[in-house]
C-alpha cells in the first residue's frame, strides 16, 4: 500500500512541471479541444473499469494542462485522486487531490472546492492522519457549516484519534438534530460509535452509559435481531465491570431472542453465557454452554475462533481445578493457534500449560511452555514494534509529502503564471501590429469606394435622363390610343341600339302566339274537369269499402304489436340483467387475477404458468403488528389495514405494479409481469418512495395513526407466475426472487427501503443508494444490500 510513498524530488518535480505550451491554437480549436476534454471525461467517470478510467483520466489531465483549461484539470485530478485512493496509491492520491484543490481555490469553483476538500479528509482519515483530516474537515465547515455529515466525521477523527470529548461535541450536536427528526436509525449508529470507542478504550462505565439509549431505542423499534444483539453487548459491559449477576440476566435475554429468530452468532452468545455463569459460580452449567460453543465452531470448521475459544474453557477448567480437562482443552487451542499463526493466542496457551504442568508438578514441561511462552511473547512485542515504527514512519512521510507537494504547485503556479503573461504580451503585440495592418488596409478601401460611388452616380444620372425621355414618349402613344379607343366606342354603341329595335318587336309577335295558346289549354282544363267528377263518385264508393277492412286489419295488428312489445320488453329486461352479472363477473375476476390472465381463462378456461427471467418484487411488513394488534378491537385493526393497503394499490396502478397478495400486516407486489418489461426496478423503487412518503404524510396528518413505520424490502430475479386453485382462483408467484425480497425485509430499518446488490447495480444511476455491507442471510450466505435515500 505504501510501496510508492517516497517519491525522489526530481521525480515529483518533473510530475509537476512537465506542462506543454499552447501552441498557437485559434479559439474555435481550443474550444473543441475543451469540449472533447469534457467528452473523454464523461467516458472515464461511466466506466466500470479503474483502469480504464485512469487511462482516460490522464489523458484529459494532459490535455487540459496544455490548453490551460482549469475545469478539465480540476475533474481529471479529482478522478484520479478517487481512482488512486480506491487502489492504494495514496500518494498518488494525495498528489492530484492538492493539485485539484490549487486549482478550485484559484477559480473559486466552492462546489468542487467542498468535494476536494472533503476527498482529502477521507485520504488522511483512511490513513489514521486524524489531525489533517480534521483540518480539512474544518475547512469544509467553513464554507458549509450546517454540513452534519462532515461533521460526522470531525467527531469519527476526534474518536479515532482519543479527543473523546471533542467527539462528544460534535455527536451531541448530531444527537439532537436526528432526536428532533425522529431518525432513531441515526441515533443509535451515532451511539453506537460512542459506546464502541469507550469499550475499545477499556472504559466500560461510560460505554455502558451510551448503551442505555440504544436499550431503549431498540426495545421500542428494533427487531428481534437487534435486540439480541444488543443484550449480548450490554453483558459484556456489565461483565467488565465485574456485575456478573446483571451481565447473566443480559445474556439471558439474549438467549430468548434467539427462540424467535435464527441467531446470526450463537456461539459468541453461549460462550459469554458459559462465562458469566462460571463468574456467578454455576460453572458446570457454564461449562456445557461453551462446550455448545465448541461444537458450533467445530462443525463450521472455524479454527480460528476455536484456538480462542478451546483456550477460554482450559481457563475456566483450570479455575475449578480440574486439571486434565484443561490440559486437554490447552492442547487443542495450542494445536489450533499453530494452524490459523494466532501467536498472541499461542502464548497465552503455552503460559496455560506451565501453570498447569507446574500444579501437576511436572516442572521440566513447566518449564519448556514458559520458555516457549517468553520466546513468542518476546517475538509477538517485537513485531507488534515493528509494524508500529513501520506505520508511523509511513504516515509521518505522507505527512510531509502534503507540504513538498504544495510547494511544488505553488512554484508550478508561479511558472504558469509567468508563462501567461508572456504570452499575453505576445498576444497583444501581435493585435496591435494586425490593428496596424486593418487601419492601413481600411483607407485604401475608402479611397477605391469613393471613386466607385463618383462612378455609380454618374451612371445614375444618364439613366435617369434615359428614362425621362422615355415616359414623355409614352404619353403621346398613350394619347393617341385614346382618341382611336374613343370613336370605336361610339360605332359599338350604335350598333348595339339597332339589335335591341330588332329584338323588341320579335318578343312582340311572340306575345300574340302565347295568348291564343293559353285560349286552347284552358278549354282543354274545363274538358278534364267533367270526366274527372264521374271518376271520382266512383272511387269514392270503392275507397269506402277498403277502408272498412283497413280499420278491421289495423285493430288485429294492434292487439298483436302489444303482445310482440311485452314479449321483447321481458326479453330486454332478461338480457340486461344476464350483461350486469357478466360484467360483475368479470370485474371480480379482473379484481383477483391480472386483466391478461383473466382473459386467458375466460377464453380458454384455465391459465398457463409463465417464467419471468426477471421481475421485481416488493415486500412491505409494519413494525411491532403483532404488538399492536392485541391492543385493537377486530374493526379497528381492518380499517387501518384497509386504509393502508388502498393507498398502496393506487400506488401499484400508478406505476404499472401488480398486486399479488397481502398476508396479515404483509403486503407483496411485483413489476415486469404478467406483461414483460424494462422498467420494473425502477418502478418499483418510485413506488416504495411514494409508500414511505404516503405512510410519513398520514402520521403527520392524523395523530391517532396506529401503524407509523414499516419495512421495505426489493429484489431483482427469475421468478414464476401462475394461478393456482379450481374454483377460487388466486394468481401467484414463486421462486428464490420472492424468498430474498421477504428477506430483505426481515432486515430492513423502520421506514427505509432495503434493496438487493441486484437490484442496485440497475437503478444506481437514478437513485441515491447507501451501501450497508454485507449482511447474513438464512440459506443464502451473505448478501450485499443498499438502502434508497429519499
Amino acid at each position: 500500500m505504501y510501496r510508492h510513498l517516497r517519491l525522489p524530488g526530481i521525480l515529483l518535480s518533473a510530475f509537476l512541471l512537465t506542462v506543454p505550451l499552447l501552441n498557437g491554437q485559434s479559439l474555435e480549436e481550443i474550444e473543441r479541444s475543451t469540449v472533447e476534454v469534457d467528452n473523454i471525461l464523461e467516458r472515464a467517470r461511466a466506466s466500470d473499469s479503474d483502469t480504464e478510467k485512469e487511462r482516460l483520466a490522464t489523458q484529459t489531465l494532459n490535455m487540459a494542462r496544455s490548453l490551460r483549461y482549469d475545469g478539465g484539470i480540476i475533474r481529471s485530478s479529482i478522478v484520479l485522486g478517487e481512482v488512486s485512493a480506491r487502489t492504494g496509491k495514496t500518494e498518488q492520491a494525495l498528489q492530484y487531490y492538492l493539485e485539484a484543490e490549487a486549482k478550485v481555490i484559484s477559480t473559486g469553483n466552492k462546489v468542487a472546492q467542498l468535494s476536494v476538500q472533503t476527498a482529502l479528509g477521507d485520504l488522511f482519515l483512511k490513513e489514521k492522519l486524524y489531525a489533517n483530516a480534521r483540518r480539512y474537515y474544518h475547512e469544509v465547515l467553513v464554507l458549509q457549516p450546517n454540513d452534519y455529515r462532515i461533521k460526522e466525521k470531525i467527531a469519527d477523527a476526534c474518536l479515532l484519534d482519543m479527543r473523546f470529548d471533542s467527539a462528544e461535541f460534535f455527536y451531541k450536536e448530531l444527537i439532537v438534530k436526528y432526536k428532533e427528526e425522529g431518525n432513531n436509525a441515526r441515533l443509535v449508529q451515532i451511539y453506537q460509535k460512542l459506546a464502541n470507542a469507550y469499550d475499545q478504550n477499556g472504559d466500560a462505565g461510560k460505554s455502558l452509559y451510551y448503551y442505555l439509549p440504544i436499550e431503549d431505542l431498540v426495545e421500542r423499534f428494533g427487531t428481534s435481531q437487534e435486540r439480541g444483539l444488543l443484550y449480548n453487548n450490554l453483558g459484556r459491559q456489565y461483565a467488565a465491570l465485574r456485575d456478573f449477576p446483571k451481565a447473566l440476566e443480559y445474556f439471558q435475554k439474549a438467549e430468548l431472542q434467539c427462540v424467535y429468530i435464527t441467531c446470526d452468532y450463537p456461539e459468541v452468545m453461549f460462550a459469554n453465557m458459559g462465562i458469566a455463569l462460571h463468574n456467578t459460580g454455576d460453572t458446570k452449567k457454564g461449562i456445557e454452554y461453551l462446550l455448545k460453543a465448541q461444537a458450533i465452531l467445530a462443525a463450521r470448521g472455524d479454527k480460528a475462533a476455536l484456538a480462542n475459544l478451546e483456550h477460554l474453557i482450559a481457563t475456566v477448567y483450570f479455575s475449578n481445578n480440574d486439571l486434565y480437562n484443561a490440559l486437554t482443552h490447552n492442547t487443542e487451542s495450542i494445536r489450533f493457534a499453530k494452524e490459523t499463526k494466532q501467536y498472541t493466542v499461542l502464548a497465552d496457551a503455552y503460559r496455560t500449560s506451565a501453570d498447569l504442568y507446574h500444579d501437576l508438578y511436572d516442572f521440566e514441561k513447566a518449564f519448556e511452555f514458559y520458555r516457549d511462552y517468553l520466546n513468542i511473547l518476546d517475538s509477538v512485542r517485537l513485531e507488534e514494534q515493528s509494524r508500529l515504527q513501520r506505520l508511523n514512519q509511513q504516515r509521518t512521510l505522507l505527512a510531509a509529502a502534503e507540504g513538498q507537494i504544495k510547494f511544488l504547485i505553488t512554484r508550478q503556479n508561479i511558472k504558469d503564471l509567468e508563462l501567461s503573461q508572456e504570452r499575453f504580451e505576445r498576444e497583444r503585440l501581435e493585435l496591435l501590429n494586425k490593428n496596424l495592418e486593418l487601419v492601413t488596409r481600411r483607407s485604401e478601401d475608402e479611397v477605391l469606394l469613393l471613386q466607385k460611388q463618383k462612378e455609380v452616380d454618374q451612371a445614375q444620372l444618364r439613366e435617369q435622363t434615359l428614362q425621362a425621355l422615355r415616359a414623355r414618349q409614352d404619353l403621346r402613344l398613350a394619347a393617341q390610343n385614346f382618341d382611336a379607343e374613343k370613336q370605336q366606342r361610339i360605332i359599338a354603341e350604335l350598333r348595339q341600339q339597332e339589335k335591341i329595335d330588332s329584338a323588341q318587336g320579335l318578343a312582340r309577335s311572340r306575345e300574340l302566339d302565347l295568348l291564343r295558346r293559353d285560349k286552347d289549354i284552358a278549354q282543354l282544363e274545363l274538358d278534364k274537369q267533367a270526366n274527372f267528377q264521374r271518376f271520382a263518385y266512383g272511387v269514392g264508393g270503392l275507397l269506402l269499402v277498403i277502408l272498412g277492412l283497413l280499420a278491421m286489419m289495423w285493430l288485429f295488428a294492434r292487439r298483436t304489436s302489444r303482445r310482440l312489445k311485452g314479449q321483447n320488453k321481458k326479453i330486454q329486461t332478461q338480457n340486461r340483467e344476464i350483461e350486469e352479472e357478466r360484467r360483475k363477473s368479470d370485474v371480480l375476476l379482473r379484481n383477483i387475477l391480472p386483466d391478461e390472465v383473466a382473459q386467458e381463462l375466460k377464453t380458454r378456461g384455465y391459465a398457463t404458468p409463465h417464467n419471468y427471467e426477471s421481475a421485481t418484487v416488493v415486500f412491505t411488513d409494519f413494525v411491532n403488528f403483532t404488538r399492536l394488534s392485541t391492543t385493537l378491537r377486530p374493526k379497528e385493526l381492518i380499517d387501518e389495514l384497509d386504509t393502508c393497503f388502498l393507498a398502496f394499490d393506487e400506488i401499484c396502478d400508478r406505476h404499472g405494479l401488480e398486486k399479488i397478495k397481502t398476508i396479515g400486516d404483509a403486503y407483496m407486489c411485483a413489476g415486469g409481469l404478467p406483461i414483460a418489461n424494462e422498467t420494473h426496478p425502477f418502478d418499483a423503487v418510485r413506488a416504495a418512495l411514494e409508500m414511505c412518503k404516503w405512510l410519513e404524510d398520514r402520521n403527520r396528518n392524523n395523530p391517532n395513526a396506529i401503524f407509523r413505520y414499516m419495512r421495505i424490502g426489493i429484489h431483482t430475479g427469475p421468478v414464476v407466475a401462475g394461478v393456482i386453485g379450481k374454483n377460487k382462483f388466486a394468481y401467484d408467484i414463486w421462486g428464490d426472487a420472492v424468498n430474498l425480497a421477504s428477506r430483505l425485509e426481515a432486515l430492513g430499518e423502520p421506514n427505509r427501503i432495503n434493496i438487493s446488490e441486484e437490484t442496485a447495480d440497475i437503478v444506481k444511476d437514478q437513485f441515491r443508494l447507501t451501501f450497508r455491507g454485507q449482511k447474513e442471510v438464512h440459506n443464502k450466505g451473505l448478501v450485499g444490500m443498499y438502502f434508497v435515500e429519499a
